[in-house]
């Protein structure tokens, strides 16, 4: 009998550690759970594996089967981490840089050279206004720009934002599921100056003629559709336009400003707390090393970064302000005036231009960063998904996105694929029907154990 003990004892234990190591394998929608899903709902093995057996693709393979996307790594593959720009290969299968975004095409608008500001094919390189900085964000918008915004509001301060159209598997800035149209409108009503970053972050030196216009007039369409114009003032991604590419003659024959810097923060790298003070001391070094008290400066930050809008921003805002500066749009620290900053479409009514599809609350709330919501923060843009559950959490599985679903912190339907966002992963499926999964060994040993306790 002290043995049958025994036996209970450690069934009964064995149970207990495998149940509390399966915790883990709560349901989705468990209001004690983070998610951190894969890259495929449909896949239960991590990418890694399915690449080993995935079809190869790229200059040496060719492209991938119809509706596969070519990752960065030369594999085929539907998953976001193979169909997301800059890093799917957009000659070798689907990514979703070939998404065009909607509304009549912009190539007949008028493009007159006006103004003292130089367009391309020159460089611009640095500003000419004494006493002002031009702080310029790329990449975005993001889930941390409206924080960013609300920064500059409390300094009173106006930056340029290079906006890229369909990055980082965030889908297009004029979709109306998405909340980017709504922070695009906020910067232009602030004061801020829009302007182009291509539409899906290519290289403009490595591809083709017909490549570079499409990253650029269908990035023109989308800020069209959300503003009503287009920019005249644009920098290259990776500030990459060679002469012997034919990129910057493109980008003169388009009527373009061709905006680069003389400051470099680097926050590309440092995006941590302790890194980011590597960015901090480049912008002070650069302001301390001045010879001309009032020497204009033009900056390169990415709004894309926590540690950029959350600490580089605000010291660069405090040390440009104690230096007697003025932190001012592009277009002002070169002296040009407003209205030539942007091209009106006269054929575009204005009053057809997308708007969002979410409730005024839902604009104004912060995007989740952590995957909670409610509130005061919403699904829509966040790595996480975009519907927020009757819970408070953000994923995009029925279970948030049906019942329950809070309409006025993230999207809430069937069509959950029209309302994508975020890192592109999807919350892995599970099947389990209670909080516990015990595996089959673990069963056997609960079994053996309530048949002693029974005698």
């Amino acid at each position: 009998m002290h043995m049958l003990r025994l036996v209970v004892v450690y069934g009964l234990g064995f149970a207990a550690c495998s149940t509390a190591r399966n915790i883990v394998n709560l349901q989705p929608d468990h209001q004690g759970t983070r998610l951190l899903p894969l890259t495929n709902a449909n896949s239960s093995a991590p990418v890694l594996v399915e690449r080993g057996v995935s079809a190869r693709c790229g200059s040496e393979f060719g492209r991938c089967a119809p509706g596969k996307c070519c990752s960065t790594a030369g594999y085929c593959g539907d998953t976001k981490s193979h169909c997301s720009s800059p890093d799917c290969q957009i000659d070798y299968g689907h990514c979703d840089a070939h998404i065009t975004p909607g509304g009549p095409p912009t190539d007949k608008i008028p493009r007159p050279l006006i103004g003292n500001v130089p367009y391309g094919p020159r460089f611009i390189r640095s500003c000419t206004v004494p006493g002002t900085i031009a702080l310029t964000f790329d990449d975005g918008p993001k889930e941390y720009t409206q924080d960013l915004l609300d920064l500059l509001d409390k300094y009173e301060a106006k930056v340029t934002f290079f906006v890229t159209g369909n990055n980082n598997a965030k889908g297009e800035i004029d979709s109306p599921g998405m909340p980017w149209a709504s922070l695009i409108q906020r910067m232009h009503r602030s004061g801020h100056q829009v302007a182009s970053h291509t539409w899906s972050h290519q290289d403009l030196s490595k591809v083709t003629q017909s490549q570079r216009r499409v990253q650029l007039l269908w990035n023109e369409v989308a800020l069209r559709n959300i503003l009503g114009t287009i920019p005249t003032y644009m920098r290259p991604p990776y500030s990459s336009c060679t002469a012997e590419s034919g990129c910057l003659n493109d980008l003169g024959a388009l009527g373009y400003h061709v905006i680069l810097y003389d400051i470099d923060t680097e926050d590309y790298s440092h995006d941590s707390p302790e890194a980011i003070q590597k960015s901090k001391d480049i912008f002070d070094r650069n302001l301390d090393s001045r010879i001309e008290f009032d020497r204009p400066w033009l900056a390169i930050a990415h709004d894309v970064h926590e540690q950029t809008v959350h600490n580089l921003t605000e010291h660069m805002l405090k040390k440009l302000l104690a230096e007697g500066y003025r932190a001012v749009t592009v277009g002002e620290c070169l002296g040009d005036p407003p209205e030539l900053w942007y091209r009106k479409d006269d054929n575009f009514d204005e009053r057809n231009a997308r708007k969002s599809n979410r409730s005024k609350d839902s604009v104004t709330k912060a995007i989740s960063v952590d995957g909670m919501c409610g509130t005061q923060t919403t699904c829509l843009g966040s790595r996480f998904g975009p519907c927020c559950s009757s819970t408070g959490f953000c994923g995009n599985m029925s279970s948030f996105c049906g019942a329950g679903c809070q309409s006025d912190s993230g999207y809430c339907g069937d069509n959950i694929g029209a309302a994508y966002t975020g890192s592109g992963k999807k919350a892995a499926k599970s099947d389990a029907g209670s909080l516990l999964q015990l595996s089959p060994s673990v069963a056997v040993v609960i079994l053996l154990a309530l048949m002693v306790l029974m005698e």
